[in-house]
């Protein structure tokens, strides 16, 4: 009787890929079924980036199927477009359809490239017919995803697949001119915190972007000198909120001064329980709220009753309401008004 082979990989079965030779990873398949799964999102041995060229012409060969797609709707080219350790141009050689995907949960093999910012999965793509607006579940083309879940260390890289793209017929909309302005706000409030060996030539890969684009430059970020009285020109609390923002809260860490700091919390903790429903909460955010609201007490504190109430959100604002969320950042900048020279924040207790 012929024996049945395993359905699931073995689990070291990646630390295999990057040191195993290639007989040893075929002998993996004398026990299991290639197109067997493994890992978190239950990918097949061609889904792995690092399954080497040898190996993937192999299993098709014994009939892995190209076509097989993970718990996120990717299929094997999807992942070797993504990662510049893959080999997107042997799959297409092989078979994978380049458009798989269409109108899916993640789009085709061609979002993935650009989300990866992989110059070498974008070329393969293109070159065998990948389209270049073909559309994902939320009606993005590829550049358009690729733009709005770009960071300030991708855009060195973003910028030549925008060009690649354009030059493929990718339409250029109001959409990706609004996510360029985004690279650029994102850039500009962290400038001074960047790496200074990377600073210039993400500078002009962000200047290729307007260009393209043609979208305007953003103006350099003005920040507070930590010295100077604390004035706002907006009028009500939310823009109030942001304008402080700009002005007070670093890139990264705390800020220089206590306003700065109650400032960031509030911004912080919105973005943590609204943003990403508290996942990440930690005994960092509990200390932040706490910090808080020794700092709303401090200088010239808030009414006794906002106080209360500011204290009552923050001791339990993870399972609190979007309301009660923006309650703590409209006392925060209600305290700032009420102390507008600047006070040096002490070191904190927390790296949130």
């Amino acid at each position: 009787m012929k024996k049945v082979k395993r359905k699931t990989l073995p689990k070291d079965f990646k630390d295999l890929l990057s040191k195993a030779n290639l007989e040893t990873l075929k002998a993996v398949f004398d026990t299991c079924d290639v197109n067997a799964r493994g890992g978190y999102s239950k990918v097949t041995a061609l889904m792995f980036s690092e399954c080497p060229e040898g190996l993937a012409r192999w299993l098709v060969s014994q009939g892995a199927d190209l076509a097989a797609i993970d718990s996120y709707d990717h299929t094997a080219l999807h992942q070797h477009a993504r990662y510049r350790g893959g080999c997107p141009q042997v799959l297409i050689e092989l078979g994978a359809e380049v458009n798989a995907g269409n109108g899916g949960y993640s789009g085709t093999p061609l979002h993935s490239a650009v989300d990866g910012k992989n110059m070498a999965g974008v070329d393969a793509l293109l070159t065998h017919g990948a389209d270049a607006n073909a559309k994902n579940r939320d009606g993005q083309t590829p550049l358009e995803y690729g733009l709005q879940r770009a960071s300030n260390i991708d855009l060195e890289r973003m910028a030549p697949i925008a060009r690649k793209m354009l030059e493929a017929g990718a339409i250029k909309s109001e959409t990706t001119r609004r996510f360029v302005k985004q690279l650029g706000e994102n850039f500009e409030f962290s400038r001074a915190d960047f790496n200074k060996d990377y600073l210039e030539p993400t500078t002009r890969a962000l200047a290729v972007l307007y260009e393209l684009f043609d979208v305007a430059p953003v103006p350099q970020r003005r920040t507070h000198d930590g010295k100077s009285r604390i004035e706002v020109e907006s009028k009500d609390w939310q823009d109030q909120h942001e304008e402080l923002w700009k002005l007070l809260v670093p890139g990264k860490g705390a800020a220089v001064t206590v306003q700065g700091e109650v400032i960031r919390i509030t911004g912080r903790i919105s973005n943590e329980i609204l943003g990403n429903g508290g996942v990440n909460w930690d005994s960092g955010y509990k200390m932040m709220a706490k910090a808080l609201r020794e700092h709303l007490r401090s200088g010239t504190p808030l009414p006794d009753d906002q106080l209360r109430e500011c204290e009552d959100i923050a001791d339990t604002v993870r399972n609190r309401s979007e309301d009660d969320v923006a309650r703590l950042a409209k006392f925060a900048v209600a305290w700032v008004l009420l102390n507008p020279i600047p006070v040096k924040l002490p070191k904190p207790p927390y790296d949130r």
